[in-house]
């Protein structure tokens, strides 16, 4: 039986999926190209020649959060191209919202060499339209039509693939008919980082046990489940597969409804739903499992009773069971079906065997016999993309973590989960106080390092604040003017903040204010940047 112990990195034994925890041939084809370009980066910067062979492996990870993630990202990303940073990364990660503005950027092969002001006014006139212009009859008409043409040509569809219909309107305002492997042409000689887009297979099904978030990780080239080592070839993702073989072709789907799923934040279980409707986190969803924690909405306290139920009974853990589930979910036919594969699965950190209420305590109950993968947004597990990157084979040195969540008390939490995530699967990441941090007051730029293990990867964190920003019009140039204290006064922490998630459009004066915000929060802090820069240069040039 084919087994991911056993088999090779490429694609083999007749098998049209691959078998491997290694990542593929065409990534590390990519990364020979990206590294020359990195050290031309980096020459330029410090003005030493580096080594394309020694050069430091660059991350930029970006949280979820709808229209604000996607505009923050475009922010960020014009930051980094302004102080000379954008070059030295190779790979850009994505959840929810920032995979909008990924999406968007990967339709132009060149586009990290253009100008990003041309981009960011581009998508100005689409995301400072009516959000009513999404569902005029017109666009219900073509929303109907799109998703009775994919359940035609042999899908599972869903109120997903309306959702992924309504972000092509609101990100492009016209029919996108590329797909992700069309991607590779501005991958291809490496001239921009290699995107990974995320979503989690959900597994909350297993009666007694807590829900799993299984990361799955979507590039031009591959479609693929780490945790596993089961990927498929980008264009083949979404047929039917059984014991590792295509038994029946389907066409590949195109970006926007892989952009539904990405960010399909309406994919909650019935507590959340609960919680969103009342204001009140019920007091069974503690035994609910964490993940009721995690969705980026907003919501009030509620003063309302609560009554503690302990599921001891079938009754109890039929309640329990109602409210995990997911009424809104994107099933896709499962390329791992059928396989053999939790031989020795247990001793292995991708899995949390080790818990006796965790789903991989069943060998019978892993994805492999699942008929359908259940991909939800990666927001509802951790609300930022780190864990693609901490993948050992990609030996990332230094992750630049853009968070848009709104969370504007807890501006660690994304990467408290992500430490804890790391913790459970034994994989070196810095860890920090977080709790005592947050007690502090705010800045713009966070770094974080594990010294005592070289492993692990350095950590730059910027949350969405505004701290100097208020006071700055650009760095080191102070608002005088009553108009330019006005610009400073952006709000991106209040309830009556423009930018909370719901608001899924802005004003070209609110679009405007948070792309500057976001970039200047990167070029205020550049040479910070640059010494976190150098510093894992020399971590890398010593391994």
């Amino acid at each position: 039986m084919a087994t991911a112990e056993s088999a090779s990195s490429s694609y083999r034994e007749g098998l049209a999926l691959r078998l491997d925890f290694d990542i593929p041939t065409q990534e590390k084809e990519f990364l020979k190209k990206r590294d020359v370009v990195v050290a031309q980066a980096l020459q330029k910067l410090f003005g030493a020649p580096s080594d394309p062979k020694k050069v430091p492996t660059i991350a930029l990870v970006a949280s979820g959060g709808g229209t604000r993630a996607m505009t923050g990202l475009l922010g960020s990303l014009r930051g980094l191209k302004e102080i000379g940073v954008l070059d030295t990364v190779s790979y850009i990660t994505g959840v929810s919202g920032s995979t909008w503005a990924m999406s968007a950027l990967y339709q132009e092969a060149n586009w990290s060499q253009e100008d990003m002001d041309s981009i960011i006014s581009a998508k100005k006139e689409q995301m400072t339209k009516s959000v009513l212009s999404a569902f005029s009859p017109e666009k219900l008409q073509y929303y109907r039509e799109e998703v009775a043409e994919k359940e035609q040509e042999g899908y599972i569809v869903s109120l997903i693939d309306m959702c992924g219909l309504i972000a092509e309107h609101l990100v492009f305002g016209k029919k996108v008919t590329n797909t992700l492997s069309e991607q590779q042409s501005a991958v291809n000689e490496g001239q921009n980082p290699l995107p990974i887009y995320t979503a989690v297979n959900i597994k909350d099904r297993v009666k007694g046990c807590e829900s799993e978030s299984e990361w799955c990780e979507f590039t031009p080239y591959e479609v693929g489940i780490q945790k596993y080592g089961a990927f498929v070839k980008t264009e083949d993702f979404g047929s039917r597969f059984f014991l590792g073989h295509m038994i029946k072709k389907l066409p590949e789907v195109r970006i926007p409804y892989l952009m539904g799923i990405w960010s399909s934040a309406i994919s909650v279980s019935m507590t959340q739903l609960w919680t969103f409707a009342t204001g009140f986190k019920p007091a069974w969803s503690t035994w609910l499992g964490p993940e009721v924690n995690n969705i980026d909405v907003d919501t009030e306290p509620s003063n309302q009773d609560t009554y503690v139920i302990n599921p001891t009974t079938g009754i109890a853990s039929d309640v329990t069971n109602f409210f995990k589930k997911r009424p809104v979910i994107a099933e896709m036919h499962n390329f791992m079906r059928g396989l053999f594969m939790h031989r020795d699965y247990n001793q292995q950190s991708n899995f949390v065997a080790w818990k006796e209420t965790h789903p991989d305590a069943f060998p019978n109950q892993l994805t492999p016999s699942d008929p359908t993968l259940c991909l939800i947004d990666s927001g509802h597990a951790i609300n930022i993309a780190c864990v693609p990157v901490l993948r050992p084979e990609r030996d990332v040195d230094l992750i630049i973590s853009l968070s848009y969540s709104w969370e504007p008390e807890h501006i660690f939490n994304v990467l408290s989960k992500t430490a804890a995530y790391c913790k459970d699967h034994d994989i070196p990441f810095p860890n920090a106080d977080f709790a005592s941090l947050e007690k502090e007051p705010q800045k713009e730029f966070y770094i974080f390092e594990d010294k005592e293990n070289p492993k692990a990867p350095i950590v730059v964190h910027f949350p969405l604040v505004n701290v100097t920003y208020k006071h700055f019009k650009r760095p080191g140039v102070k608002r005088e003017t009553e108009e330019d204290i006005r610009a400073g006064e952006v709000d991106v922490s209040s309830s009556s903040s423009p930018y909370i998630t719901k608001n899924m459009t802005y004003s070209e004066e609110d679009y405007e204010a948070l792309v500057d915000l976001s970039s200047y929060n990167i070029s205020n802090n550049k040479e910070s940047i640059l010494a976190a820069l150098c510093k894992a240069q020399e971590r890398s040039a010593s391994k």
